[in-house]
């Protein structure tokens, strides 16, 4: 039985993991380093010396615009020191295995595909909502990349069509959760540093309705762009995850305001479709499982099948 060493990279934590394709074996976490490229990887070094002789390759998922079958990132999202470099060649030096790298919103997408709510599903997407929103696009049951490889790289939707053009009308301002949780701090005059998700949702359940008022529309926020990424894409499937898609009434919430959405009127008669909103089933472990099996579809080192292919 293969085991790989898989690293999730985030803006402030690097998740790693030993894991077969059957399950996980042993979990880590280590500060993400912000400094330069030579300390990031040397993070990595450091992680990968303490499994060195007991795996047989390496699978990451990070942030930024990544071709996975080449290694090379055009970009690394919030990691600004990876910018117009082949990646994986530069690992390599250190890593001594095969590695493969992919964006972290694909990843999770392919760990729902594998592991997940979207196993089965031909056309789906993983909405992804944190700090920015991430995602990953299944069409035709295929992963899709686009021309840049930045397909599914929702944080950049234009909420208006105001000029100039400005962070707050992105949707990574409007429609994240992070930005939810601070604003619900705002409003109740707490340290947002101190104020959490979990406390957004104990203000909820104890009857606060400013903060409902608050939290509702931030739904109808999300509700709005899953309307447009229904028109375009036509999914059957839509899996919300992100750490805050662990409380039930957060994806509740958003089934609710695409539920009313779809009530009106106007939309019935223009098509009526509308996939079925979910909450992811791997949760924090959705990019995890999806980096190990796109390694394991670049390298070929598990069975698939044509379909897959």
């Amino acid at each position: 039985m293969n085991k790989y060493l898989v690293y999730d990279v985030g803006g402030s934590a690097i998740k790693y993991a030993i894991m077969s394709e059957e399950k996980i074996f042993s979990k880590g976490k280590v500060a993400t380093p912000k400094e330069d490229l030579t300390t990031f990887i040397n993070k990595m070094e450091e992680i990968y010396l303490k499994y060195e002789q007991a795996i047989s390759g390496i699978a990451i998922s990070m942030p930024g615009v990544i071709n996975a079958e080449t290694g090379y990132a055009v970009h690394g999202g919030s990691l600004e020191f990876i910018r117009q470099m082949n990646l994986r060649d530069k690992l390599a030096k250190k890593l001594k295995h095969p590695i493969v790298i992919e964006n972290d919103g694909k990843s999770a997408a392919l760990g729902e595909v594998w592991k997940g709510n979207l196993q089965g599903i031909e056309n789906g997407i993983a909405l992804i909502l944190g700090t920015g929103i991430g995602g990953g696009i299944i069409a035709n049951g295929q992963l899709l990349k686009g021309h840049h490889f930045a397909a599914g790289e929702f944080s950049t939707i234009r909420t208006d069509g105001q000029k100039p053009l400005a962070y707050e009308t992105m949707l990574a301002n409007t429609g994240s959760s992070v930005k939810l949780v601070e604003r619900t701090a705002t409003l109740l005059g707490k340290e947002a540093e101190h104020f959490t998700g979990v406390d957004l949702f104990k203000e909820i359940k104890s009857g606060n309705q400013e903060v409902e008022k608050l939290f509702f529309e931030y739904c109808d926020t999300i509700a709005a762009q899953i309307m447009n990424l229904q028109t375009i894409l036509d999914p059957e499937m839509i899996v919300i995850g992100g750490g805050m898609s662990e409380e039930p009434l957060f994806v509740e919430g958003i089934q609710k305001a695409v539920n009313d959405l779809f009530s009106e009127d106007v939309m019935t008669e223009i098509n009526g479709f509308k996939a079925e909103i979910t909450p992811s089933t791997l949760g924090n472990e959705a990019n995890l499982y999806g980096a190990l099996y796109q390694y394991l579809l670049i390298t070929k080192e598990n069975p698939i099948s044509d379909k897959d292919n």
